[in-house]
């Protein structure tokens, strides 16, 4: 997902008319681009005199890997009697990021939520603070709108005058919910205990900011895998199996899978563990890598996006 130098993008239902209008064709084609010509997929489609589609064409990439119908509507714009109305749509591709972040309206803004990989719509972008830069955050307009990966969930939005109206379904992300199995962990916990133990006093010697060592350590567990014929299920019980046995040759990898991932270490290296709180959260960190390396969490109900009631 990357925004470009060049401000192309389409604000209202009478720039789309008039740049349709007003745009010569691809030489040789009846294409008409939405921007630069260059980027000749990101097209317009006229329906009728009051519709009109934005589309991305895989029929015109220059390389295909998608296998998917060739042109996908991404936005809609309609003039409903003296209402306009765009309709939002989002198939979980990278081109698609990219062609919402780059074409929406500058008052309809895409994008993605941290690092939770969520998309989502800020509707009346910079109605809270003029911003200097481009660059969307949550909270920044009226209200951010979930946008799913999913393209008969469509979001759509609404204006007779200056500002956007949401209309239609709102949708929330709802997180998987699981479960921890309270007596398989209780066999575990004096194995798992003694094994955190040993891995907090070993820490201070094992360089886990250094991406080598982690790849080293990751690439043997991965031979010692495969060498003795492990399937990608009993792999919990060989993990377990090292956990109990305190001269394993594979003990200290798997103190390395957590290592490299917990608050012990950090883009700067080790990480003084100085206050309460942040014992706190080595300690749910160990937790939740215990669960889930050691199959003892089971899903409630998987992740899914519900419609807002």
């Amino acid at each position: 997902m990357v925004l470009r130098h060049t401000n192309y993008r389409v604000n209202s239902f009478r720039n789309i008319a008039n740049r349709y209008a007003t745009t010569n064709p691809i030489r040789g084609t009846n294409i008409i681009p939405i921007g630069d010509r260059k980027y000749k997929w990101e097209r317009i489609i006229k329906r009728s005199d009051t519709h009109y589609d934005m589309v991305i064409d895989q029929s015109l990439f220059y390389y295909s890997y998608y296998n998917q119908k060739d042109k996908i509507v991404l936005v809609s714009w309609e003039m409903k009697n003296d209402i306009e109305v765009v309709t939002i749509y989002n198939d979980g591709l990278t081109t698609t990021y990219t062609f919402l972040d780059n074409l929406l309206p500058h008052d309809l803004r895409f994008f993605v939520l941290g690092s939770s990989g969520r998309q989502y719509i800020s509707m009346n972008w910079g109605s809270k603070k003029k911003y200097e830069y481009d660059w969307v955050i949550a909270d920044q307009g009226d209200k951010d709108f979930y946008l799913p990966k999913d393209m008969t969930k469509p979001l759509q939005f609404a204006r007779k005058h200056a500002k956007w109206q949401h209309v239609g379904t709102e949708y929330v992300f709802k997180y998987a919910m699981t479960q921890v199995n309270k007596e398989a962990k209780s066999n575990i916990k004096p194995y798992s205990d003694k094994f955190y133990e040993w891995v907090i006093t070993m820490h201070g010697m094992l360089p886990c900011d250094d991406y080598q060592y982690n790849y080293k350590m990751e690439q043997e567990m991965h031979q010692h895998m495969q060498d003795n014929k492990l399937a990608y299920y009993d792999r919990i019980d060989e993990y377990k199996k090292i956990m109990r046995d305190e001269s394993h040759p594979m003990r200290l990898h798997l103190a390395v899978d957590w290592l490299r991932e917990s608050p012990l270490f950090g883009y700067r290296g080790r990480q003084d563990i100085d206050t309460k709180d942040k014992a706190s959260k080595v300690r749910a960190s160990w937790n939740r890598w215990v669960n889930k390396t050691l199959g003892l969490t089971k899903n409630v109900h998987e992740a899914r996006t519900e419609e807002v009631k």
